[in-house]
């Protein structure tokens, strides 16, 4: 029997980019977040861990370390256009990731069990892993009554599981920044993820609703999932745009990059 990194290396067609050959398995989130941001109904903050760098309240108001700005009109118009869009994406990307990421890995045991059964001993690490990741994302992708949080991309995987074979192949491409979530969803072959009609639904009125509520963009109802990922990394690259432009205009921002572009290698 070929070892279990050998079978993980086949199924990762599932997750993120550079692991197997499908066209879809190349393709890669280029976005990243350099700092957390949290949003509710009237206000978003950027936080470099504890510390509110800025703030937008009621899409008008920009506060930077503290002090409100007096802006001019094309001033606010950027900083209202951006604000609507965090409002509106930082909902639904924390619903995507916390939902995707359940399928994904339940998907990944699925198909050990179907090839190598629960008997095979790798089995209980591979859960052990899966748990862990569920866990992690939900510390990154957060929410509570009307706060959402997103966190900034860090570099940690599943390094204190890599000594097993096992494990390889998952601690180099399984992390929880947005951009490689977006990468895992948005790589996956829908064809190969089962997902009830039921629950689907519920999470299409889930993501319209957080679309509609903050008056902002959304991705069609009835995409699929990696569908949905793959129109977030991209509505995150717009907002990346409005964010350099704000930077050029407010010099009080201009030290301050929260949306990042990776760029990576095929």
């Amino acid at each position: 029997m070929k070892s279990v990194s050998h079978f993980l290396f086949y199924i990762m067609c599932l997750l993120p980019a550079g692991i197997s050959a499908p066209a879809a398995a190349h393709y890669s989130c280029d976005v990243d977040l350099n700092y957390g941001v949290v949003v509710n109904d009237d206000q978003l903050r950027i936080l470099k861990e504890y510390l509110t760098l800025y703030q937008i309240n009621h899409q008008q108001q920009l506060f930077v370390a503290g002090d409100w700005l007096k802006l001019d009109k094309n001033q606010s118009a950027l900083v209202t256009e951006y604000a609507k869009g965090l409002h509106a994406v930082v909902p639904q990307v924390t619903l995507l990731a916390t939902t995707g990421i359940d399928l994904a890995t339940d998907t990944v045991q699925q198909m050990f069990l179907s090839l190598l059964g629960s008997d095979h001993d790798s089995y209980e690490k591979l859960n052990a892993a899966m748990d862990k990741m569920k866990k992690r994302v939900r510390k990154k992708f957060r929410y509570a009554r009307s706060h959402y949080y997103l966190g900034p991309s860090s570099s940690e995987g599943l390094d204190e599981l890599a000594e097993a074979d096992l494990m390889v192949p998952l601690s180099k491409t399984l992390t929880t920044s947005v951009g490689s979530i977006l990468t895992t969803l948005g790589a996956m072959d829908s064809g190969k993820l089962a997902v009830d009609r039921t629950e689907m639904a519920v999470i299409n009125q889930r993501i319209a609703h957080y679309a509609a509520t903050s008056d902002g963009d959304g991705p069609p109802v009835d995409t699929t999932l990696p569908q949905k990922a793959r129109w977030y990394c991209d509505y995150l690259k717009q907002l990346d745009m409005l964010e350099k432009q704000m930077q050029s205009t407010i010099p009080q921002l201009a030290g301050i990059d929260f949306i990042r572009q990776t760029g990576h290698k095929d």
